[in-house]
């Protein structure tokens, strides 16, 4: 009885036929000569066939496709089979860890998740507090190098600043962070909008083209309302309170109430509110002395070379300034207005 041969009995025998739409016949392992189907020989079946040498056919099923494309062996789809049922895995559990995360997120109550605030919070500031200090430094020895060695190694005086510390650098943070809310776009744009307001207000004072475009006149408006560089044009004194023959003066009341109230500008005092030093419960009026353009009185005085040097370049922007402005005599006006600054200044 003649010999019967399998393809999938004896795969690695006939694992050429993977290949054999590349060509014509081919001489298997086994000394067999294969024919395969779709050739020019007209004694073969048509289809996807082949036929041996030992005038048999057999049927090669699905091995060689019309294109040529070699077929996927068993070992490769069990191991396609286990990534995709491991992926899905995957997914089903991750869906059930965000499900249970969401539930439990939900059942908590307000009172649980302002303590977990409130901890945020304390964690914060306990890491804020230990990244300033200076671990290396007794604190019975030197409490304000334990307590401030770590900010003030990472922070040193600007440039522009005499003086620099924890209180100003809050300021400066809280300033970015303002900025960036007053260049967001208005929300509520209603006429009696406060956000419009100060929105508004905001982008007027940085609108570089539009302030160029009016030059001096807003701020030369100003000075005339007051009275002029020569107060010639300021209001009269109420007449009774002057002596007789005595030049008119202007009422200083009424130029202190327009550059204090009108313009916000601290002439020679400044009004603020701020926490009571006896009670942090509540807060206070509080009056303070003003009136000098230097960041600190030492600066008139001329005490060293530096203080010398930002008194003239002060001066020399007095000038310039009160010339923009349309003051006669600049020379004149900056040195009277220097005098009255440094008088001011010795009894700060």
């Amino acid at each position: 009885m003649e010999k019967t041969y399998s393809l999938t009995a004896h795969y690695d025998e006939f694992q050429e036929v993977k290949y054999g739409g590349r060509y014509s016949s081919d001489i298997l392992s086994n000394g067999m000569t294969l024919s395969l189907g779709g050739s020019l020989d007209r004694h073969t079946t048509r289809g996807r066939g082949g036929t041996l040498s030992n005038g048999r056919n057999k049927d090669l099923g699905s091995t060689s496709s019309s294109g040529g494309l070699p077929r996927w062996s068993r070992r490769e789809i069990c191991l396609l089979s286990a990534l995709v049922f491991a992926a899905g895995m995957c997914v089903i559990l991750g869906s059930m860890l965000a499900l249970k995360y969401i539930s439990l997120d939900a059942q908590q109550d307000p009172q649980c998740r302002q303590d977990c605030q409130r901890k945020r919070s304390l964690l914060r500031a306990a890491r804020f507090v230990q990244s300033n200090i200076d671990p290396t430094i007794q604190p019975c020895q030197d409490f304000y190098s334990f307590a401030c060695g770590g900010w003030l190694r990472r922070h040193g005086i600007p440039e522009d600043k005499l003086s620099y510390g924890i209180i100003t650098a809050i300021g400066e943070h809280n300033e970015e962070k303002m900025e960036r809310l007053l260049l967001e776009p208005i929300r509520r744009q209603g006429v009696d909008s406060a956000e419009r307001k100060v929105k508004d207000f905001y982008r007027s004072c940085v609108n570089v083209q539009e302030i160029d475009k009016l030059g001096s006149d807003p701020m030369t408006e100003v000075i005339d309302s007051c009275g002029g560089w020569d107060m010639s044009g300021a209001p009269p004194k109420t007449p009774g309170w002057e002596r007789e023959g005595a030049p008119q003066r202007p009422d200083f009341n009424e130029l202190l109430y327009r550059t204090q109230g009108v313009y916000s500008t601290a002439v020679f005092f400044s009004l603020t509110v701020n926490v009571d030093d006896k009670n942090s419960s509540r807060n206070a009026i509080r009056i303070d002395q003003e009136g000098l353009t230097l960041p600190d009185s030492s600066l008139y005085l001329g005490q060293d070379e530096d203080s010398v040097k930002i008194l003239a370049a002060y001066k020399a922007l007095m000038e310039r300034l009160l010339s923009m402005l349309g003051a006669h005599n600049a020379t004149q006006k900056s040195k009277e207005i220097i005098h009255l600054e440094t008088r001011l200044a010795n009894v700060s």
